[in-house]
């Protein structure tokens, strides 16, 4: 099975109102509950400067979406964030992996990014454990972070400096 990972474009917006609909991506993700369509097809038809947006394939199937804001702020253009999602039915088959593959080789062969960071749920330890096979590593935690399924959680802040 190959992961084919390219550009996002404005035709996948059903497919990712389908990713963020899915129970653990609506959990581990920041996303609203029930997503719209009309959401995604504006978020992607007005994408700011400095943001990359990229999907999964297989088998022709969108099954997951990484986003990626390099800083467009002059003391900070050496930083970037992501933010990923991967359908529930595809976890464990590498597309996070083959994602964060991708927008690490732009950052650090295109953007000059020193710094990626991201913040993630203390509870998700797949992600977790994948992101520290890319040698981020925790930076802190947020107490109360980020709230889920009516309750206060903590989040983790991780980074991967380049050096």
């Amino acid at each position: 099975m190959e992961i084919i990972v390219r550009p996002t474009q404005v035709s996948d917006a059903a497919a990712l109102c389908e990713i963020y609909s899915q129970p653990k991506a609506q959990r581990e993700t920041l996303q609203l509950p029930k997503p719209s369509l009309a959401m995604w097809t504006q978020r992607l038809e007005n994408m700011p400067q400095g943001v990359y947006s990229f999907v999964a394939e297989i088998d022709g199937k969108v099954i997951g979406n990484i986003g990626f804001e390099h800083s467009q702020r002059p003391r900070t253009s050496h930083c970037a964030s992501f933010g990923i999602g991967v359908h529930d039915d595809f976890h464990g088959l590498g597309v996070g992996s083959k994602l964060i593959e991708t927008v690490l080789d732009l950052a650090d062969n295109w953007l000059q990014v020193k710094r990626v960071q991201l913040e993630v749920n203390t509870d998700n330890e797949g992600a977790i454990a994948c992101y520290k096979k890319f040698s981020f590593e925790i930076e802190g935690e947020s107490k109360c972070g980020s709230y889920r399924d009516g309750e206060y959680i903590n989040t983790y802040y991780m980074a991967r400096v380049k050096v």
